[in-house]
């Protein structure tokens, strides 16, 4: 992947916040290409239950990320990534991805996505058949706002934070920022 060319926008929120229905209609509008982190980095092969959240050695995780998506990077092409600034450890623990990621990622924008908890909870109740602990739930999207600001600041990218209802106003953002700067 080169690191001078910045085509592509990361789009990060919690487990069952919406981001890939999100994304995938943000991709139909502005004509660009969807990836999703868990395709990228072939989670169904790495872990021994596809629908927990917990994973065993987020390094690794992100090495696959990345070989991933330099594999299906084009150069003449956006894209939209969709994944997480921090993820839940085999330990239930909340932990930042490494900001080396995101400097090999080189995104041109940021965005995330937040949702009521509540809401986020009962969806994941039913999409997994598992029950997540609130307060757990809570603490991720509240430490993946925190570290997306300062991912912003490092990088020096603009982030644009969105609720999961309205939250197809990122497609304006992405839109003025892809042809404002090309």
């Amino acid at each position: 992947m080169n690191k001078t060319e910045r085509r592509i926008a990361f789009i990060g929120g919690i487990h069952g916040v919406g981001k890939s229905t999100i994304c995938q209609h943000i991709c139909r509008v502005l004509n660009m290409k969807y990836l999703s982190a868990s395709e990228l980095l072939k989670w169904e092969d790495i872990s021994d239950d596809a629908k927990n959240k917990k994973v065993k050695d987020i390094h690794f995780t992100q090495n696959r990320l990345i070989a991933g998506l330099t594999n299906a990077i084009q150069k003449e092409q956006y894209y939209l990534l969709d994944g997480h600034f921090c993820l839940l450890n085999e330990k239930a623990e909340v932990e930042k991805i490494s900001m080396d990621v995101f400097k090999q990622i080189n995104p041109k924008a940021l965005g995330l996505i937040l949702g009521d908890i509540t809401e986020i909870k009962t969806r994941l109740a039913l999409r997994d058949n598992k029950n997540y602990d609130f307060e757990l739930l809570e603490q991720l999207q509240n430490s993946e706002l925190d570290y997306a600001k300062e991912i912003s600041v490092a990088l020096k990218i603009p982030l644009y934070i969105e609720k999961s209802n309205v939250a197809m106003n990122l497609s304006n953002h992405l839109s003025k920022i892809y042809n404002q700067n090309g």
